[in-house]
């Protein structure tokens, strides 16, 4: 005798439902990469490269992943994917696809190969490291490593990020306890960081410490030291 009435319920709950996820689709907020940026089939660095977001090009941003520091995205063809969230940056409004005049001066002068990429060999991302005292291994594909003050195409040398974020692309790469330079072209370096949670991150830096154009930065990584 209640059927009617729980079936117009649940039809209430489907449309209200329905009604959410379309008004979310239908308003999203536009970013742009700003790097040249991995897209992913599901919100971890382990999932399939389905695409790569070049350096100032727009997306429309649908969600942020619940506890996760990644974003929902949709793609020009409509499908949805996932970009990890520190490699996009809000626009006030959207430009047109293959304006580049609102990203002159935004990057350095030297010139980055084609599908280049930095990463964090180790740690992995959430590693938990006894004692602090650890090696964080240097990875780089399609670019190669050169010291710094040696000017020569496609190369640059590591900067390792330490709890902070990106500082301005265009400017030499500050040199202090959260920027640390390896001029000499080293592809590991030991880090000894106290009791807490910390952020690495890796950023090329050309002859001048300065990024390239775009930049080729690494996703960032967090290491947790144990206080005991």
């Amino acid at each position: 005798m209640y059927r009617p009435q729980l079936i117009g319920l649940l039809a209430a709950t489907l449309m209200l439902f329905g009604t959410t996820l379309s008004a979310q689709d239908a308003a999203p907020a536009y970013y742009r990469a700003r790097v040249n940026s991995n897209i992913r089939a599901q919100p971890t660095t382990n999932a399939n490269k389905v695409g790569l977001l070049p350096a100032g090009e727009q997306v429309e941003v649908l969600r942020e992943m619940p506890d996760k520091p990644w974003y929902q995205i949709r793609l020009a063809d409509g499908t949805h994917a996932y970009i990890f969230n520190e490699l996009l940056e809000p626009v006030a409004t959207p430009l047109a696809r293959g304006d580049e005049t609102a990203l002159s001066g935004e990057f350095g002068p030297s010139q980055a190969a084609d599908d280049s990429e930095v990463y964090i060999i180790w740690p992995y991302d959430g590693e938990v490291i006894p004692g602090g005292e650890f090696w964080v291994r240097f990875g780089l594909r399609n670019m190669g490593v050169a010291p710094a003050g040696v000017e020569k195409a496609f190369t640059g040398h590591h900067h390792l990020l330490v709890n902070t974020d990106l500082p301005p692309l265009n400017q030499p790469i500050p040199n202090d306890d959260n920027h640390i330079h390896y001029g000499r072209g080293q592809t590991e370096a030991k880090v000894d960081l106290p009791p807490g949670t910390h952020t690495l991150q890796l950023l090329l830096g050309d002859h001048n410490h300065v990024p390239h154009n775009p930049p080729v930065v690494s996703q960032k990584v967090t290491v947790v030291v144990p206080d005991y």
